[in-house]
């Protein structure tokens, strides 16, 4: 019944995304590196993005010490590498950009402090429906996994109710605009950069 309500809710965000042009990643980004969270964390997990997810890869000039990982398909799981001075890029499965094993420094669920996820949709709840091969609900779900997650989206991407099943891993943070929506106070927070 959950599985049958997520395709369903899949094939209508995937027409709603065909319909909207590319939104502008500023407010996001700028949002984000103004959350106490990014200020304090040393290693945090972004992605590349597809189709129309918001960008987070201009983070990488913001490093300010911190180290950037990104995931890469394996099987049916992703693997954590980190980026080093030398990493470069390989189209992994479905074109999408990820690390190439041979350049990037290998790490692991235990040392994310943020995550930064993309999503097919979100609710102010902390759900998240994603692509539908639980890739992101297995790394978070990780018991080594303890860090902060956020999901970046934009705001026709909030609806009312992500169905839900055991598996699925909630955000903690949901970023929309220059909007933080906090699922455990249910409280919206407009957040500036500092």
């Amino acid at each position: 019944m959950i599985q049958s309500e997520k395709q369903r809710l899949r094939e209508r965000m995937r027409k709603l995304s065909l319909e909207k042009p590319p939104g502008n990643t500023l407010p996001l980004l700028d949002a984000l590196c103004g959350l106490d969270h990014w200020n304090r964390s040393s290693s945090i997990l972004l992605y590349a993005p597809i189709l129309s997810e918001p960008d987070p890869t201009s983070l990488l000039t913001e490093s300010g010490g911190r180290s950037f990982l990104f995931p890469r398909m394996a099987g049916n799981h992703l693997e954590i590498y980190r980026m080093t001075s030398g990493s470069l890029w390989i189209s992994g499965p479905f074109g999408i950009r990820e690390p190439d094993p041979e350049t990037w420094e290998p790490s692991s669920a235990e040392e994310v402090d943020l995550a930064v996820v993309p999503g097919m949709a979100f609710d102010l709840g902390g759900g998240r429906l994603g692509r539908g091969k639980g890739f992101y609900d297995r790394l978070l779900g990780d018991p080594q996994f303890r860090g902060v997650k956020i999901g970046l989206a934009w705001e026709w991407q909030i609806i009312d109710k992500v169905p839900r099943d055991d598996h699925d891993v909630p955000m903690d943070l949901l970023l929309t605009g220059g909007k933080l929506h906090d699922p455990g106070s249910m409280l919206d927070k407009p957040q500036k950069r500092g």
